[in-house]
């Protein structure tokens, strides 16, 4: 074999070794997009699964927190709306000494005990009514009060307070939801829009 065809040959062999290296690296190559690409598959979704997930978390979350603020918002307005009412009710306890008032409190009397009440207090136009019940009983102006009778022992010891204010206050419970039912009602049907 002649150097030519000596060098020809290496050449020939080389050039193939490089073409093998070539192929191997390109398989190689290959391999490793095929499992980079696998693997980035895998972590979109491995990130997908997860932000599912934080997301329904976040969601949960901020629909837990709206509520709680909604709920807040409506105690506090109920609460507006107990206090606004309580005082209309209040205000309107002075009506109640319309006609028929004398017989009222006679009967706001009779249901007190039969005891030597001594201390009357009342609303100042009752004075007279209450001096014709509690004769010697000592009369005591009450200008808080809209009409009824707050009576005492003269020791103090027993006390009846059997006053507009007093049975507001001791019904307040039990009127309360059946007037918020009624508000509501008005409202959802709109039959307060129309009335203002």
């Amino acid at each position: 074999m002649s150097s030519r065809e000596l060098i020809e040959s290496l050449r020939h062999a080389g050039e193939e070794k490089v073409r093998l290296v070539r192929q191997e690296a390109e398989r190689e190559a290959d391999a490793l997009r095929a499992e980079i690409s696998r693997k980035i598959g895998e972590l979109r979704k491995h990130c997908d699964e997860k932000l599912i997930v934080e997301t329904g978390e976040e969601t949960r979350r901020a629909l837990g927190e709206a509520g709680n603020r909604a709920r807040a918002l409506k105690l506090a307005a109920e609460k507006e709306l107990s206090d606004r009412m309580y005082t209309i009710a209040r205000s309107s306890l002075r009506r109640l000494r319309d006609a028929g008032y004398p017989a009222v409190f006679g009967k706001l009397v009779q249901e007190l005990p039969s005891l030597a009440w001594r201390l009357v207090k009342v609303n100042p136009g009752d004075a007279g009514l209450a001096r014709a019940y509690f004769p010697g009983a000592e009369i005591i102006p009450d200008e808080e009060s809209a009409g009824g009778i707050d009576v005492a022992l003269a020791d103090g010891a027993v006390r009846v307070i059997n006053t507009f204010e007093k049975r507001l206050e001791r019904a307040w419970p039990e009127l309360l939801p059946l007037l918020v039912h009624d508000v509501y009602h008005e409202v959802s049907d709109g039959s307060a829009a129309e009335s203002g």
